[in-house]
């Protein structure tokens, strides 16, 4: 093992049968980190374009990063990359809880998988040791049976389990990889990959411990973090509350989607305060965390009377979650929110885009292009909140009118015709998260400017700079300040620079929400972890490297930039919050963050001198 990594990754041929273990070299790891960074790299090499997302030649990928299963604060994240049955473009999805740190104990930091098997098939993986074993009797089971089921037949209770439900078995282009019940990597249709090769599960199990050069070292840049963990009121506040504690100040401040991106405010909808997560406070057992995480925001809850009782205990439902299926749908009971989301978890289906489904749907509904002879009898009335769970359910498991729906907003919009492409909120045919590009435009920006569309978090560190804050002390990380709602012409660097360091610190292995009301020191974890004499100056470069090779991917592939655009409804001056009335200029800001990074902004092709300069010769371009 070198340290922070293993040094070895599966590669698992499922037409076949075959494992093999590969040996990166240390230069692999050092150029590409991990995560999303040794996912394209491994992914643009082995890959040829134009293949079928469904088909035998895409290869999905389970990788950590230098951090991952370390003390590092934050550091249980692992990334699923594959080419996006969803978008046709990139794709990586991101997870946290313990299964990421439980792959690095079992000796491996990623495993590859290509081909589609025979038969159902999990992936066993056990001190360094791995093999298929038949998931027949898996097939067509939940993921919390999956979980439950494989602990009792391997007679360990410690394993820890990736899995599709039935929506991936079904290949819903909206569904997602569930680990440990709760924690999942949703986005980007990779729960239909991994349904599409048979695979069930990949269960993992180790007892090595993660290698680190300097233990006293590592030690000191976590100390330097707690101190800004503790002044931070937003961490705190997420420790206290998680995600949606806040999420009634969101929609007051224009933020929030309410009745399908229609509306704004808090008077679009008084009674969103309802939704805040401090009302599911009755319903609460426990709080947790992921590996290593100061922070805590997560918690189990239960609602064990009345029509929205859940089946068992299930992770509090997190912001993006309450606004999916409250606010965007005009539903202010909390428990139909609680419940829609064990469905979700339950089905492994992408909560985001569930919520936006049905709120297209209700729109539908309300202007008459459909009705109940074509909902199955579903009355969509707006904020019918039993309608809202039922029809989760007849998405999860693509049953009659949940079947027209379940292929993500471009898909059901184009089934649904009549004009309904104009109500369907997505880039690309991904859900748009649940955070108005308005009232963040660099955030905005990167909804349609970045390799893997529709995605919010990606945008932490460039949010902070458009906010006039610096991603840490070094020099290389701060911009010159710009007006939020102006300058758009000058915001390439800017939106380059939250970029590169987004994507250097997930590749890290290290968890996006860390970043909002607080920096860290990432490049300084790496350093003391590896033994690396890495500064800032090259860990952006990193991500530089890592940004140019999705970008190229999409390119190669024929995707060309003018594929990804925001809704015309988005684009529009809001009425009401912080950004009222400001008309923002997202064609330019993503024309200057395109020339930043060396991209051709029509064809989106990195230019020759780019790709020399990050030292990408060694691909074709």
């Amino acid at each position: 093992m070198k340290d922070g990594y293993c040094g070895k990754i599966l590669f698992v041929e499922l037409s076949e049968g075959k494992i093999e273990e590969l040996k990166p070299s240390e230069q692999t790891y050092r150029t590409f980190i991990g995560g999303t960074g040794l996912g394209v790299r491994f992914l643009y090499e082995k890959m040829k374009p134009g293949n079928d997302p469904l088909g035998h030649e895409n290869i999905l990928g389970f990788v950590t990063g230098p951090l991952t299963g370390t003390s590092a604060p934050g550091s249980g994240r692992f990334t699923v990359v594959c080419k996006s049955p969803l978008t046709n473009a990139w794709a990586d999805s991101n997870s946290g809880g313990y299964w990421g740190p439980e792959l690095k104990y079992a000796g491996y930091d990623a495993v590859f998988v290509k081909g589609i098997a025979k038969e159902p098939v999990y992936l066993h993986i056990f001190e360094g040791k791995a093999e298929l074993r038949d998931a027949s009797h898996l097939w067509g089971k939940n993921t919390r049976e999956t979980e439950e089921i494989l602990k009792k037949e391997i007679g360990d209770e410690k394993v820890k389990v990736a899995c599709i439900g039935p929506s991936g078995e079904l290949k819903s282009l909206i569904s997602g990889i569930v680990n440990e019940s709760g924690r999942t990597a949703a986005r980007s249709g990779v729960g239909a990959v991994m349904g599409s090769k048979r695979l069930k599960a990949v269960v993992v199990r180790g007892k090595e411990k993660v290698p680190v050069a300097y233990p006293e070292k590592l030690q000191e840049v976590q100390k330097t973090y707690f101190k800004l963990f503790k002044n931070s009121n937003f961490q705190q506040n997420l420790s206290a509350h998680g995600t949606g504690g806040g999420l009634s100040f969101l929609v007051g401040i224009g933020d929030s989607a309410v009745k399908n991106w229609t509306h704004h405010g808090t008077e679009a909808m008084p009674t969103c305060t309802r939704l805040d997560s401090v009302n599911m406070e009755k319903f609460k057992l426990k709080r947790y965390g992921c590996h290593s995480c100061v922070v805590r925001c997560g918690a189990i809850v239960r609602v064990e009377k009345g029509v929205f009782a859940t089946e068992g205990e299930v992770h509090r439902p997190e912001y993006e979650t309450l606004a999916s299926f409250g606010t965007n749908c005009l539903n202010d009971n909390i428990e139909a929110v609680i419940r829609a989301n064990e469905i979700c978890n339950l089905y492994g289906m992408d909560t985001i885009a569930v919520g936006n489904l049905i709120a297209l749907a209700m729109e539908c509904y309300e202007k008459g292009l459909i009705g109940k002879k074509d909902t199955d009898g579903l009355d969509l009335s707006w904020g019918n909140a039993e309608a809202i769970v039922s029809l989760t359910e007849k998405i999860a498991s693509r049953d009659g009118f949940g079947a027209l729906l379940a292929d993500g907003p471009r898909a059901a919009a184009d089934r649904i015709g009549r004009g309904a492409e104009k109500w369907a909120m997505h880039v690309c045919g991904q859900a748009l998260p649940y955070h108005d590009p308005r009232t963040s435009p660099a955030q905005g920006t990167g909804y349609f400017a970045d390799a893997n569309p529709s995605r919010h978090v990606e945008s932490s560190g460039t949010q902070t700079l458009e906010h006039g804050g610096a991603l840490g002390d070094d020099p290389v990380l701060s911009t010159p300040a710009l007006n939020r709602y102006g300058d758009d012409s000058r915001k390439g660097p800017m939106l380059a620079l939250g970029a590169q360091f987004f994507q250097f610190y997930s590749s890290a292995g290290l968890c996006g929400l860390l970043l909002l009301g607080s920096t860290v020191p990432a490049a300084e974890y790496v350093a003391a972890v590896t033994g690396w004499e890495m500064d800032w100056s090259e860990a952006l470069r990193a991500g530089k490297r890592i940004l140019t090779l999705r970008q190229a991917f999409n390119a190669r592939e024929g995707i060309v930039p003018d594929d990804f655009c925001l809704p015309e409804r988005l684009v529009q001056p809001l009425e009401v919050g912080v950004s009222a009335g400001q008309k923002i200029d997202f064609e330019t800001m993503k024309a200057g963050y395109f020339t930043t990074m060396g991209w051709d902004r029509r064809s989106g092709k990195p230019y020759p001198a780019a790709w020399r300069e990050l030292g990408l010769d060694e691909f074709e371009l």
